[in-house]
């Protein structure tokens, strides 16, 4: 029981919705069937030119490009591989590539996500703050667009 216990509290910091650093996103990481993933909750530009929701165009899967953006699961296999650090894949829908990843738990309110291809100096990071669903944040949460669902 006590060994336990330091796992449910990583993958509790760990857990949460994160605001990505260019403030375009924000991704809600949580248990999805017994392991961690994360999915897009919020967009800055939900909708494309036309005024339509956006779909994930650019997956390597043609069945599966029809599918909104919004909600998109895009970080999975979350594994941990240290106090402090999770390794991932890393899906971008913005050119259809999933990437290693690496998720660094910097503090209760910061991550640092990095995704690469081949090794992790190859690759970006960015730091992720925790934000919350108080309207005071300023974000309208969820991907639903008025009028459209």
């Amino acid at each position: 029981m006590i060994l336990a216990t330091p796992n449910t509290a990583l993958a509790d910091e760990l857990q949460g919705v994160w605001l990505t650093e260019d403030e375009e996103a924000v991704l809600i990481i949580a248990d999805c069937g017994g392991r961690l993933c994360g999915r897009i909750d919020w967009l800055e530009s939900a909708k494309d030119r036309s005024g339509a929701l956006r779909l994930d165009e650019q997956n390597p899967d043609p069945a599966k490009r029809m599918e909104r953006v919004c909600g998109l699961v895009v970080i999975t296999e979350l594994v941990r591989t240290d106090s402090e650090t999770w390794d991932a894949s890393v899906y971008n829908p913005q050119d259809g590539k999933t990437y290693s990843g690496r998720i660094t738990v910097l503090s209760d309110n910061a991550l640092r996500v990095r995704a690469y291809v081949g090794l992790p100096i190859f690759g970006k990071s960015e730091t992720w703050k925790r934000v919350d669903d108080d309207p005071a944040v300023g974000i309208d949460y969820g991907c639903d667009i008025q009028g459209e669902e």
